[in-house]
């Protein structure tokens, strides 16, 4: 799955899209720019407060992603856009079981690169998009010490008058797209049931993406 390790390789990067992905206060009244400006500090706050705690326990951190991040991705409408057609001819049950399985993936990604987070600078660079359209990109650059910055960008799309994530993308590499190629080829050669049933059991095994 080269896109995907392509996507997850700097750790600010997931860092930012965990804190990217909005805080529910106020999430009806703030542009989605502002939200993830507010919750970008919020969250690097409280990893800094609580890093004693985290070095001796790693596994808090997914308390942390479970309270931040879980109720402001939009991954119903990111697991419909990485299945494709295939989403359109799964049974409720295996839409069901996709979403939890993607969601639990992906989250355990994203903590472990909250633990390697190192104090890079961010700058944020003009929305894409009018936010009363619906849909904005909100576009980041992560600057590394010696290293070219890393362009961190993440779509979101405003429902029930809040911003939700359903699509990141890092140095052009999209999230969804990379996953959509790669799922797309492994339906066709074992069938959804299998896919499913293969994340599912890397979920048990407590690991991040490979």
């Amino acid at each position: 799955m080269p896109g995907a390790r392509r996507w997850r390789r700097p750790a600010l990067g997931l860092l930012l899209i965990l804190a990217g992905s909005l805080s529910g206060v106020g999430a009806t009244t703030q542009g989605p720019q502002q939200l993830v400006i507010e919750t970008t500090e919020r969250m690097l706050a409280t990893l800094e407060q609580q890093a004693p705690q985290l070095e001796q326990n790693p596994a808090l951190i997914y308390d942390l992603v479970g309270e931040i991040v879980l109720p402001h991705f939009d991954f119903g409408r990111m697991g419909g856009w990485v299945l494709g057609k295939h989403w359109r001819t799964a049974s409720p049950e295996e839409k069901l079981r996709f979403v939890r399985a993607f969601r639990e993936l992906l989250v355990r990604t994203y903590a472990v690169a909250l633990l390697e987070y190192r104090g890079q600078r961010i700058e944020y660079l003009p929305l894409r998009a009018d936010p009363a359209g619906g849909e904005v990109t909100v576009r980041t650059r992560v600057m590394q010490s010696g290293r070219a910055p890393v362009a961190l960008n993440y779509t979101l799309w405003e429902r029930d008058g809040r911003w939700r994530v359903y699509d990141i993308s890092v140095d052009g590499i999209s999230l969804v797209a990379s996953f959509r190629t790669s799922y797309a080829a492994e339906i066709r050669e074992r069938g959804l049931d299998a896919l499913i049933t293969r994340l599912e059991q890397h979920n048990l095994k407590g690991e991040a993406l490979p």
